[in-house]
């Protein structure tokens, strides 16, 4: 019924080697990760008629994520990121009166953990077996002072596999200095499986009255707007094509959504539907807000799985998380991690038709 399997993807130009985790349920649902990056590299569900397809971008081999051209984009396909998902404003952020500085890797932003984040780290791993899953357990120790942040993390990953073929991700995390935390998984679902087409088709649905409006460079302006009479009202299943070509100015800043939706509940927190296949994946999430991302700067300098050239709007991240720039924010969730605290954070995705 369930099964895990492991084989050498690649070797990174240090000479460590990267390994491919394979978790199958009953070849319904099946699920590959890799410990470089704790990246989720393959996600393969049936459609109506009964056809397995992978549904979320990537690439064939190691070497395609380590290319040039992709990594001098920041893509994160698939990707753990970390310390903190999103941005961070002006570059730092103050603890107890001590103000940390962190690095720009895109233009004037610091975005999703720094130059270096845990999406090119090499993770260590375990594998878990049980009657009822099979999981992966990633662990990464992130350095005090790693991109600019406080405090030795230590941080667990795990992708867990359930006998329903729901696939879970759990994020744990200790730290030995108050610090800032809020991770996030950057997969790029596409459920056609088709990733020469688009995702205008897909029609979308995300149980939240209310989003967070962003400025000229991505950053929320720290205000939170009702979906009521915009394009991204999705509290009924509406079809995505008619809403990137809204516009409205806050689509017409980023050429599609890269927004945070604030969720009202943790059980169906997002829908996502391809009419053609049947194919459906239903989000439930623990965390507060889901930062929708329709793939608006994808280019097609690098070539993906089977030689596909990924173009704007080949797929939509649906990545949960606190909201962005929390930290200099204090009308959001707070991201503050102290000494002898644990952070837990939880989300499903199931794919069925």
């Amino acid at each position: 019924m369930l099964s895990i399997q492991q084989r050498m993807f690649g070797t990174l130009p240090s000479g460590q080697e990267v390994t491919l985790f394979t978790l199958n349920f009953r070849d319904q649902v099946i699920v590959s990760v890799m410990d470089f990056g704790a990246t989720w590299t393959h996600f393969y569900g049936k459609g109506r008629e009964g056809k397995l397809a992978d549904v979320v971008l990537g690439f064939d081999d190691l070497e395609g994520y380590l290319q040039e051209d992709y990594q001098n984009n920041y893509c994160y396909i698939g990707s753990t990121v970390g310390r903190i998902a999103g941005r961070i404003k002006g570059n730092q952020f103050t603890l107890d009166g001590v103000t940390y500085s962190v690095p720009l890797n895109t233009g004037t932003i610091h975005l999703h953990g720094g130059m270096e984040g845990w999406d090119r780290k090499l993770w260590q791993s375990k594998v878990l077996e049980q009657s009822d899953l099979v999981a992966v357990e990633f662990y990464y120790r992130s350095p005090d002072g790693e991109e600019g942040y406080p405090g030795n993390l230590d941080v667990w990953v795990t992708y867990e596999l359930n006998d329903k073929g729901e696939l879970s991700i759990h994020y744990k995390a200790t730290t030995d200095k108050k610090t800032i935390i809020n991770p996030t998984n950057h997969a790029y679902f596409n459920l056609s499986g088709d990733f020469n087409e688009t995702i205008s088709d897909h029609i979308f649905k995300v149980d939240a009255d209310a989003f967070l409006p962003i400025d000229a460079q991505g950053m929320p302006t720290g205000e939170i707007l009702k979906v009521e009479s915009t394009p991204f009202d999705f509290r009924k299943p509406t079809i995505l094509k008619p809403q990137l070509e809204s516009d409205h100015s806050q689509i017409g800043l980023v050429g599609g959504i890269d927004h945070s939706f604030v969720l009202n509940s943790s059980e169906n927190s997002a829908e996502l539907y391809h009419p053609t296949s049947g194919r459906r994946l239903i989000v439930h999430t623990v965390e507060p807000g889901l930062q929708v991302y329709t793939g608006n700067s994808l280019r097609s300098d690098f070539v993906g799985k089977k030689g596909v050239r990924y173009g704007k709007h080949a797929a939509i991240c649906l990545e949960t998380q606190h909201f962005p720039d929390a930290i200099n924010q204090p009308s959001f969730d707070s991201v503050v991690l102290d000494v002898g605290e644990e952070f837990q954070s939880k989300t499903v995705f199931v794919i069925t038709v």
